[in-house]
């Protein structure tokens, strides 16, 4: 019959280390690298994922080996309470992980790189520190060690992070907040187009969209014109009510579709939308040229206006021409002035009224008369 626990009771445990099966080199293990040597022709013979350390004392010998944990061909999973056991337990001074490839490549995947991190940290907070983490190919010999290739910093110390009173937590979101919108609102760029060029819709889901056509830049390019679409409430206004702007990302891209016929198996033609993730400062340049190529096309033909204007005049007045450019002027000579004209006009009128049966003529009136 068993026990009755005593409420008031308080039981010692007691851990001890027993020894396994033992590994044997040719030569006397004097120092880290002759047991790594033997630990990786042992695991180099594994079909799985196999995870060991190698504890070192204070002179860097080996004390022991410890296989961690047994995995599958891709992955062995690591608890670092399992990891630092034994180290913990041998009064290791530093230890050295391994763990092998079944494929026979020892490059790291990112896994291994974040468990390394992860060991190397929990390794400075109780001061049995990583030296290394070695990989070995299975099959290859072939090793990849972490400290020779530089890819993670052994030597840094450990920092512990100093606790922070909920304010403070609460003064560095909101000025991390504010450096984000700052530096987000100084990306951003603007581009603008005219109210022809937008096409609203509504998506399936009930959505507003704007569409945005881009022109071929060649007048004589009569293909689908590109187009890109943006949220509706994205789009707005200028103060004259003519255009339209939107603000995007400048560091970002958006994606510009241009539908093409291709031919399908059968014969027939069907359309086909090619798109293309174009950066959104290039998408601000392809947008607004066809303003350039409207302006130049408005100064060229204004050139053109003003030389067949002084054209017409150099030759009215190579032809003999005195009267004025003016039309108010009409009928005015040269070195008079216009208080004389229109006395001379009101002198025909009045003798036109006083002569009877004769009404006053008009001049296009007298012209036909000629």
């Amino acid at each position: 019959m068993a026990r009755k626990k005593d409420p008031t009771e308080l039981k010692e445990v007691r851990v001890r280390i027993t020894e396994g099966e033992s590994l044997y080199a040719e030569e006397p293990l004097s120092n880290s690298d002759e047991a790594v040597r033997i630990m990786s022709r042992e695991m180099a013979k594994y079909d799985r994922e196999v995870v060991c350390v190698v504890n070192l004392n204070s002179g860097l010998k080996p004390i022991n080996f410890h296989i961690v944990s047994v995995g599958t061909l891709d992955f062995s999973p690591v608890e670092l309470g399992n990891l630092f056991k034994t180290a913990i337990l041998s009064n290791a001074r530093s230890f050295i992980m391994l763990h092998n490839h079944p494929t026979g490549d020892p490059s790291p995947s990112p896994d291994d790189i974040s468990l390394t991190e992860r060991v190397i940290e929990a390794g400075k907070l109780i001061s049995i520190p990583c030296l290394d983490h070695i990989i070995v190919g299975t099959g290859t010999m072939a090793t990849y060690s972490f400290r020779d290739k530089g890819t993670l910093d052994f030597e840094r110390k450990y920092k512990p992070r100093k606790k922070k009173t909920a304010a403070a937590e609460d003064r560095a979101v909101y000025g991390e907040r504010r450096n984000n919108m700052a530096e987000y609102k100084r990306e951003e760029i603007t581009i603008k187009f005219g109210r022809g060029l937008a096409e609203p819709f509504t998506s399936k889901s009930g959505k507003e969209f704007m569409r945005i056509m881009i022109p071929n830049e060649d007048r004589d390019d009569k293909t689908p014109w590109k187009s890109f679409v943006l949220p509706a409430r994205s789009v707005h206004e200028n103060k004259y009510g003519k255009g339209l702007w939107a603000k995007l990302p400048a560091d970002s891209y958006t994606t510009v579709t241009k539908p093409y016929e291709a031919q399908t198996g059968d014969g027939r033609t069907e359309w086909i939308n090619e798109e293309a993730q174009i950066p959104n400062r290039e998408l601000k340049a392809m947008v607004e040229s066809y303003k350039e190529r409207y302006r130049e096309r408005e100064e060229r033909h204004g050139g053109d206006r003003e030389t067949r204007s002084g054209d017409d005049k150099e030759s009215y007045h190579r032809a003999g021409g005195s009267r004025s450019e003016n039309s108010r002027d009409y009928g005015r000579r040269d070195g008079q002035s216009r208080d004389s004209v229109r006395s001379q006009l009101g002198e025909k009128r009045q003798e036109a009224r006083e002569r009877p049966g004769q009404t006053e003529r008009k001049p296009w009136e007298r012209s036909r008369e000629r």
